[in-house]
C-alpha cells in the first residue's frame, strides 16, 4: 500500500495537489490518492498532470487526450521518468522515483510492471511550490530522490535531486516527456542549437531550422525520430503553442539525446540527461517552462 508521510500540504480537492496564481493553475498528482493514474513508467512525486490557463483553459495534452483516464503508460501533462530499472533481488527491481516492481507485467496495463511496493513520499507545500522526497533501497542500491515544482507567474520550475546512498555507482538515465497540443499551422518547435532529423514520414525541418509536422502522415500510427545535434548542449526550445503562442523550455543540464514523438493527439520532445553518481554524491538538474 502506498503511503504519504510528513504531509502538511493542503489540496483543493480529494485528489490532486494544486499550485495556483492569477494566471496559471498546476494540477499535480497525489502519489497516494491518484495511484490509479501512476503506473510504473513515470516518477510519481510532483507529476504535473495538467497546466490550466485562467483564461484559455488546459494547455497540455497526452497520447489519448482528452480521455479522462488514459492508460498509465501514456499518461499526460509534464511527466518525467528514469528509463532503466535497477538490479534484481529475488525477482524485484527498483524504479527510481516510482516503486519496487516485479519482473512480471501488470496484466491490466500496457508496458507496465506489477508493483511490489510503492515508494513513500514526504510532502511539503507553500503557496508557490510543492516538494516531495522519498528514499528507496534494494540490495546494493540506495538513493534519496527529491522533487520540487515551483510556480512563478507564467514560469514553472521542475527540479530533481538524487543522492546515491548505496555501495555501488548509481546510473541515471532520465528524461522529461512534456505533451503539447499540436500547433495550428504545423510549425512545431525550434531549438537554440543547429539540429537536424533523418528523413521520416512524419516530421520535417524548415529552411530556418524549425521542426515541422507533415499533415499528410497517418498520425494515428505516430512518429518517433531523434533530433541530431543536441548532444552535450543545454536545451533552449521554443514550442509554438496553439493557445499561448509559445512555450519556452530551458534546461540547466547538457542533453545526452532528444527524440521527438507525436501521434494524432499530441507532440513531445524528450530531453534526456545521463550521469553516473558515485557513492555519497548528490546531483540536481531542472527544466523551466514558460507559458
Amino acid at each position: 500500500m502506498p503511503q504519504r508521510s510528513g504531509c502538511d500540504a493542503e489540496k483543493a480537492n480529494d485528489d490532486m495537489y494544486t499550485l495556483s496564481n492569477s494566471q496559471l493553475t498546476l494540477h499535480i498528482l497525489d502519489p497516494v490518492d491518484d495511484e490509479s493514474r501512476l503506473g510504473t513508467r513515470y516518477v510519481s512525486g510532483c507529476y504535473v498532470y495538467q497546466v490550466t490557463d485562467a483564461v484559455h483553459g488546459d494547455l497540455l495534452a497526452g497520447p489519448v487526450f482528452p480521455q479522462e483516464h488514459p492508460p498509465v503508460y501514456h499518461g499526460q501533462g509534464m511527466p518525467e521518468a528514469f528509463r532503466n530499472a535497477l538490479g534484481e533481488e529475488e525477482g524485484v527491481r527498483l524504479i527510481l522515483g516510482n516503486s519496487l516492481v516485479s519482473a512480471d507485467p501488470d496484466p491490466e496495463q500496457m508496458n507496465t510492471s506489477r508493483v511490489h511496493e510503492r515508494c513513500e513520499w514526504s510532502v511539503a507545500q507553500t503557496p508557490s511550490q510543492l516538494q516531495m522526497v522519498t528514499q528507496q533501497s534494494l540490495g546494493d542500491w540506495s538513493a534519496t530522490v527529491e522533487r520540487r515544482v515551483v510556480l512563478n507567474e507564467r514560469g514553472i520550475l521542475s527540479e530533481t535531486r538524487v543522492t546515491n546512498q548505496g555501495t555501488v555507482p548509481l546510473p541515471l538515465v532520465w528524461y522529461a516527456h512534456p505533451f503539447f497540443p499540436w500547433p495550428q499551422d504545423d510549425i512545431c518547435c525550434s531549438f537554440s542549437f543547429d539540429s537536424s532529423i533523418v528523413s521520416n514520414p512524419g516530421f520535417g525541418v524548415s529552411p530556418s531550422g524549425q521542426i515541422l509536422r507533415k499533415p499528410a502522415h497517418d498520425w494515428e500510427k505516430g512518429q518517433f525520430v531523434q533530433v541530431e545535434g543536441c548532444e552535450e548542449r543545454e536545451l533552449r526550445a521554443q514550442y509554438f503553442h496553439p493557445v499561448t503562442g509559445q512555450v519556452v523550455v530551458q534546461s540547466d543540464f547538457q542533453l545526452s539525446q532528444m527524440p521527438i514523438w507525436g501521434n494524432a493527439c499530441t507532440v513531445s520532445f524528450e530531453p534526456y540527461m545521463e550521469r553516473e553518481l558515485a557513492t555519497g554524491v548528490t546531483f540536481s538538474w531542472s527544466l523551466v517552462y514558460t507559458f
